[in-house]
């Protein structure tokens, strides 16, 4: 029987030969502390030939790591198992049967898994009609309803594109490219409904006009539509820096907000400038135009919004300083009251005619507020939290909540309601490149009957009117029969700006006569 030794240095020599080096008697292993241990016998080192029993070492320290893996995944589902049943006989003692696992928060189950299980609740008053799939390739800065009869949707990218969407089926129907920037706000025409104002990061608002017959989109589902694209607008508005939103303030005037810290009034047919007002310390966020009356709410980043009337030429302002964050948007609410959303995650609403600096509701969001939207006095809230919360405009009761509703924070939201039910269409867009439209079946909260008697009223006046309708025609029908504004151009700041030191004043000397006195401090607004 030949020496092992002799075999070994065989075995090494052939090994050698195979990987093309010399063999060499006073270097016979091989390093490999640089290989992963957890390759088990392929990584061996020649040198182990000499003692087999070494490998079988290693072998065995491998079997007890996975062996000890094993046993802490096995204690860690028992525990969960309990942990189960125990939520389980709470919570069902008499329904052995119902599943329980819908309900539960990974975090009240077990600590170790809670970056690990994610368990949605579901909620039945809630469905999601269509979601939006690659038809923006950036972020959604704003989404509208609009058209006649409010047969579609609009919403405006950071991909420098606007388009509309059927409301009934979903599909991208137009697209509009002729912005060279990001489309900041889409806006319907108030009057003529197949108008559409688009306000952009490229310094300039474009006036264009589609045609679209939804009700051949509807005639065959199955059948895929062709997306139109207009690249031409009928009107230019050109501005000096970037602009974040604009609205119709009558049919042939525009209101644009700007980073300039300016908001300015434009003629559509001559593309002029009318008016400029000034007053904020920081760069517009949002503008909103009451549309039945020459009024302007304008939103800023230096926490304040303010109320224009530009039937004068010295353009009376009012300002509201009841944010401590930069103000994202305001709306008006009916005739008399305002309501505002800020990054400081409070939603108010104000009383116009008071010269008291407090809003008569606050709503506690907890997470920075977007662009609101408003329909039959529900309010709907973006949050950055990827929540949309609905409230009740009369006494702030909490009605819904659509948790999570996007992957990323949500911008803006278009509320829309269904026939003369109290069930409600919910658009929202993200910066998460999608829009998302859901069906509100079911309002929560303990007012609802009243909130369906004031729709009920509402729906029987002009001013109960769809979401964006409300602020497009602010309480008069159609309002064709508006007085049309003096167009003299202005460029200097208004005179009679209202501080926030002479409103502290007014507040204090209001407890007697604080009636007589918001009488006399919009008497302007009520002429």
């Amino acid at each position: 029987m030949s020496d092992p030794r002799q075999k070994l240095a065989t075995i090494r020599q052939k090994c050698a030969t195979m990987l093309g080096e010399t063999s060499d008697p006073l270097n016979t292993s091989i390093e490999t502390s640089n290989v992963d241990p957890l390759l088990g016998v392929t990584n061996l080192c020649l040198s182990s030939l000499e003692n087999p029993s070494a490998s079988k070492v290693r072998l065995r320290q491998l079997l007890r790591q996975v062996e000890k893996e094993f046993e802490a995944v096995l204690l860690e589902n028992v525990a969960l198992r309990k942990e189960l049943e125990r939520y389980g006989g709470l919570n069902h003692q008499n329904q052995p049967h119902v599943t329980t696992t819908s309900k539960l928060r990974a975090a009240n189950i077990f600590p170790m898994i809670k970056n690990r299980v994610v368990l949605r609740t579901g909620n039945p008053s809630d469905d999601l009609i269509f979601s939006s799939t690659d038809q923006h390739r950036d972020v959604i800065w704003d989404v509208q309803i609009g058209g006649s009869d409010d047969r579609f949707f609009g919403s405006a990218s950071a991909d420098k594109t606007s388009v509309i969407w059927s409301r009934k089926t979903g599909r991208p129907l137009l697209q509009y490219q002729g912005h060279r920037g990001s489309v900041n706000s889409c806006r319907f025409g108030s009057f003529d409904h197949d108008l559409v104002a688009t306000a952009s990061g490229d310094h300039e608002v474009h006036v264009w006009k589609y045609n679209l017959d939804d009700n051949k989109d509807d005639d065959d589902e199955d059948n895929e539509v062709i997306t139109q694209t207009i690249r031409s607008p009928l009107s230019t508005l050109r501005c000096d820096d970037v602009l974040s939103c604009a609205d119709w303030l009558q049919r042939d005037q525009i209101v644009s907000a700007s980073w300039d810290r300016s908001a300015t009034l434009w003629q559509i047919e001559t593309g002029t400038s009318l008016r400029t007002l000034y007053g904020h310390d920081g760069e517009l966020t949002y503008v909103s135009c009451h549309q039945t009356k020459p009024l302007v709410i304008t939103s800023s980043r230096d926490g304040t919004f303010r109320l224009w009337d530009c039937r004068t030429l010295s353009h009376s302002v009012q300002i509201f300083n009841g944010h401590t964050k930069a103000v994202n948007s305001a709306l008006f609410l009916g005739n008399d009251r305002l309501v505002s959303s800020s990054d400081d995650g409070f939603v108010h609403i104000w009383d116009s005619r008071s010269t008291s600096c407090s809003p008569l509701i606050s709503l506690e969001c907890v997470s920075p507020c977007n662009r609101i939207s408003l329909s039959h006095d529900i309010l709907a809230i973006p949050l950055d939290n990827r929540d949309i919360r609905l409230y009740s405009a009369i006494n702030g009761d909490k009605l819904h909540v659509q948790r999570r509703a996007h992957t990323r924070a949500v911008q803006c939201t278009a509320l829309a309601q269904c026939g003369n039910s109290m069930e409600f269409l919910l658009a929202s867009g993200s910066l998460d490149r999608h829009m998302h439209v859901w069906h509100i079946k079911k309002l929560k909260g303990s007012n609802t009957s009243k909130l369906m008697k004031s729709l009920d009223e509402s729906l029987g006046s002009p001013t109960g009117l769809s979401s964006n309708e409300s602020n497009r025609s602010g309480g008069n029908g159609d309002g064709q029969n508006r007085k049309t504004t003096k167009r003299t151009p202005l460029t200097e700041k208004a005179s009679n700006v209202v501080t926030l030191t002479d409103k502290k004043q007014m507040a204090t000397n209001s407890n007697l006569t604080s009636d007589k006195q918001s009488q006399r401090t919009m008497s302007i607004l009520s002429k």
